[in-house]
C-alpha cells in the first residue's frame, strides 16, 4: 500500500525534493529487529516509509505512535504522526508554533544538545494520509491535500513534574542545566499547555536531559485550560554558553529563521514542497497567496521573542539569573 507525498523543506532543513511515504499499516514493527535513529534528516527524507501507526490514547486521537524507516535503511525507528487540521491551524494543533519551537531551538543550542525533538512538516493526498489517520481532512476545501507533522519519539521518557525540584537543581548540575535550558525555551515561545507530559526527561545522573514535546499552545495561542506553568521563567541561574547565546542573538536572527518557515505551491491536487520566499503578510501566520501557502509566526508573535529575550538578557546581567558553575 504505498500513496505519493509531498513536503516542506527549503534549505534550512536539508530535504527540498517531493517526499514519498509508504503506508504499510498492516504491516508490524516487529519486522524491523533492528533500531534505527531518527533525525531531521530521515523525518524529510524522501522515501520515507511508515509502519504501524496507532492512535497513543483513543481511537480517534490526533496523534499517533508510529514505526518508520527509510526505503534504503530497514533500521526502524518510533515517531509521533499528528494531523493538521483545516486551513493548517487551530488551537492545540498549529504547525507552524512546533516548527518555531524547534528552529529557536536550533538557534540556542548546538545540534546535540537540543530541547525540542526533530519535527517536520509533509504533505499528502488526503485518501492516501486517511490510510494513516482516517480523521484526516483536506488542508482546504477543493484541494484534496492535507498536512500532517512527524516528530521523533522519546523512548525511555518520563514526564516532568509542574515543579522544579529546587535540592536537585542545587546540588545536580546537570539536571540544572538541562531544566534551566528547557526553561528558557519555553519562557520565549510563551509555552501554555501544562499538560503532565508535555515536558519530558530522558537520561540519568550526568546525561539527563529536558525535552518540550508539544509546543502547540505557545507564542500568541490562547492559554490552555490545564495551566501555564513553563510560560514562566522558573529557574534563577543559567548555564554561561546560554547566556552568551541569549546576547548574541538579534532581533535579524530571529526574523530570518521563524518568519518563513515552510512553503508550498498546490500543484494539481498535491502541496509541492517550493523554498521560502518573502513574507507574503507579516501580520499573519498562515498565509496563501494564489496557489501558494506560506506558514511562519507573525512579526508580533517575533517581537514578542525579542521582548522576552532582551528581559532575560537584562536579569542575567543585572545578576538576578545567576550563571551555573561549569558542569566540567
Amino acid at each position: 500500500m504505498t500513496a505519493g507525498l509531498r513536503g516542506r523543506w527549503g534549505p534550512k532543513y536539508e530535504a527540498a525534493r517531493p517526499l514519498v511515504l509508504w503506508a504499510l499499516l498492516a504491516a508490524s514493527a516487529a519486522l524491523h529487529a533492528s533500531e534505527g535513529t531518527c533525525t531531521l534528516g530521515a523525518l524529510t527524507a524522501p522515501d520515507l516509509v511508515i509502519e504501524d501507526a496507532r492512535p497513543v490514547r483513543f481511537e480517534k486521537d490526533i496523534t499517533r505512535k508510529a514505526m518508520a524507516h527509510t526505503a534504503a535503511d530497514p533500521a526502524a525507528f518510533r515517531i509521533k504522526v499528528r494531523r493538521a487540521g483545516a486551513g493548517v491551524s487551530s488551537f492545540n494543533n498549529e504547525p507552524r508554533y512546533e516548527l518555531a519551537a524547534y528552529e529557536l531551538s536550533r538557534l540556542l543550542f548546538p545540534a546535540d544538545e537540543q530541547v525540542v525533538p526533530p519535527i517536520a512538516l509533509r504533505s499528502a493526498p488526503l485518501d492516501a494520509f486517511r490510510r494513516i489517520d482516517p480523521a484526516a481532512v483536506e488542508a482546504w476545501s477543493g484541494t484534496d491535500g492535507t498536512f500532517y507533522m512527524v516528530q521523533c519519539w522519546l523512548d525511555g521518557a518520563k514526564p516532568h513534574p509542574l515543579r522544579i525540584d529546587g535540592p536537585r537543581f542545587a546540588a545536580d548540575p546537570a539536571y540544572a542545566r538541562a531544566i534551566s535550558r528547557l526553561n528558557v525555551l519555553t519562557y520565549l515561545v510563551e509555552h501554555k499547555d501544562s499538560n503532565l507530559g508535555n515536558v519530558m526527561l530522558t537520561g540519568e545522573g550526568a546525561t539527563v536531559r529536558a525535552w518540550a514535546i508539544d509546543n502547540g499552545v505557545a507564542f500568541d495561542s490562547e492559554e490552555s485550560d490545564v495551566g501555564t506553568f513553563w510560560k514562566n521563567l522558573r529557574v534563577d541561574a543559567v548555564d554561561r554558553v546560554l547566556a552568551d547565546r541569549l546576547h548574541a542573538l538579534t532581533l535579524g536572527e530571529l526574523r530570518a529563521h521563524l518568519a518563513v518557515i515552510a512553503q508550498y505551491e498546490l500543484v494539481g491536487e498535491a502541496w509541492v514542497s517550493r523554498p521560502d520566499s518573502a513574507n507574503f503578510d507579516a501580520l499573519r501566520g498562515v498565509r496563501r497567496k494564489g496557489g501558494q501557502v506560506q506558514l511562519g509566526l507573525t512579526s508580533k508573535e517575533i517581537g514578542e521573542v525579542e521582548r522576552r529575550r532582551v528581559r532575560l538578557v537584562h536579569r542575567i546581567d543585572k545578576g538576578d539569573i545567576r550563571i551555573l558553575p561549569d558542569a566540567s
